[in-house]
Parts: C-alpha cells; structure tokens; sequence
C-alpha cells in the first residue's frame, strides 16, 4: 500500500471504529500540505459516502484559528448526499462530537477550471450563482483543541459532516457583504450577532479555488463551497432548535433530535 493510502485508511480507520480524533502518527504524517490533500483526495473516494458536491473551507477567520491554534485556513469537501435544505431535522446521535458553524454558502455557476488561472475578488465574481446562509455540520470525534495537526485535520477531510441550506440571499451582487450583519438564535437565548465580512464570502471562495486550482482539481459547475464560520463552534444538545439569520434576508433553521 503506498504511503498516501496508508495516511487515507489510518483516518477511515478512525472514523469506521469510532474513535476519537487524535492526530497522525510520525510515520504516517504527510511531508506538506499537497500530501496532506492528496491524501484527503484518497479519504474522500474511499469513505463510502458517495460523490462531492462542493467544497469547504475551514478557519476563515481569527476566531475559528485561534479555537484550533492554527494561522492559515483549510479545505476539505462536502459530500452530495450531505447536503440538506431548510428547514431540518438532525438526529445528534447520527454524529461523534458534532458542532454547528454558521456560514455563506456560495452556489457556482460555471466550471472553474485549472487552466483559467488564479482568480482575485473581482474576477471570481463571473463564477458566483447564488449566496445562502448556511450550518456546517462539523465532526471533531472529540478532539483536543489543544492538540490539532492542521496536516491531520486536512487528511481528515477537514471534519465536514455535512451541510443545511437556508434559501438564496436577493440580489446578492446588490448587497454590501461588508455591512451585513448575522444573527444566531439558539433556542430562546438573546441572539447572538456577528458581521459577515469576519469570514468573508469572497476572500474565502477566492481562497478555496485558489488553493484547488494550485492542486490541479475543477470545481464543478452546481458546487456548493461554504466560506467559513463568524461565530465559534459551538455542540448543540438534543431539543435543540437554531436559527442563523443573515440580514433579515434569509436565514436556515435546523432541530437537533
């Protein structure tokens, strides 16, 4: 078995037996970040859960990064079968250490392909279908925050568990992302407000296909890439009803049962 496949099966290892996160051996840690995605590559088609339908980004903003003790973002890929739509009902047993991030979602509207070249915040505009408030279903198997190889965690598909999208934003290319504000409703909690441009849509879709570009790979018309969370993780309990509202435009609401 070659190395990268040893690094993939170690991690699908991990999850088939449930255990918790814990990072790569020395043996198996990859040598730098293209290892890393070149074993997520291998993670993703061996793991049973079916095709991609986009992609992710991981620790968009200093919040995030300062809750993992990492200083760059990452991505991983989010599975078809893991996309859910607004409202939805998740049952919390179905997941090992899940927690809730609160997103843009950005729908492309044309392949973007390798050869097309690094893309910036105006040209990646010509690619943007849509935008929707978003949840990330994240797994960290009960991970030691204190603790976390960014290697590891990419070959670990950067935890995306999947995804719930609320409805499209109007007019997106009308809105001033640099203004809006979110809201989280958790349960009958005072809501807790965040701006969007802390993880801003933009910056991180041209981040992402940046970095997917530089790999080789296409990212397919139809995909769906959500562009990091501007409120920390947090674990929801069962009774758990969430609402994450975006600008009093849209919003996307999920039942923890």
């Amino acid at each position: 078995m070659e190395r990268i496949e040893q690094i993939a099966q170690f991690m699908l290892e991990q999850h088939n037996s449930k255990l918790n996160f814990r990072n790569l051996p020395k043996t198996l840690m990859p040598s730098d970040i293209n290892e890393a995605y070149e074993a997520q590559k291998v993670f993703q088609k061996n793991s049973g859960r079916g095709e991609l339908g986009g992609f992710k980004i991981a620790l968009a903003s200093k919040v995030q990064q300062e809750l993992c003790g990492i200083d760059h973002p990452i991505a991983g890929g989010i599975f078809v079968k893991e996309i859910k739509k607004s409202p939805s009902t998740i049952k919390l047993s179905h997941y090992h250490g899940l927690g809730l991030e609160f997103e843009i979602a950005v729908t492309i509207s044309d392949d973007i392909k390798p050869e097309k070249g690094t893309l910036d915040r105006e040209s990646i505009k010509k690619y943007i279908k849509s935008l929707s408030p978003a949840f990330e279903l994240i797994i960290d198997r009960e991970a030691d925050y204190s603790n976390i190889n960014p290697l590891t965690m990419i070959a670990d598909n950067a935890w995306c568990s999947g995804i719930v999208l609320g409805k499209e934003l109007p007019n997106w290319n009308n809105l001033d992302l640099d203004i809006i504000q979110s809201r989280l409703f958790w349960n009958d909690e005072p809501p807790q407000n965040a701006m969007i441009k802390d993880a801003n849509p933009l910056d991180s879709l041209v981040w992402v296909s940046n970095l997917l570009i530089s790999l080789g790979r296409k990212i397919p018309k139809d995909s769906i890439i959500i562009t990091g969370s501007v409120i920390k993780t947090r674990a929801p309990k069962v009774g758990d009803i969430v609402r994450y509202n975006v600008g009093d435009l849209s919003e996307v609401e999920i039942k923890i049962i």
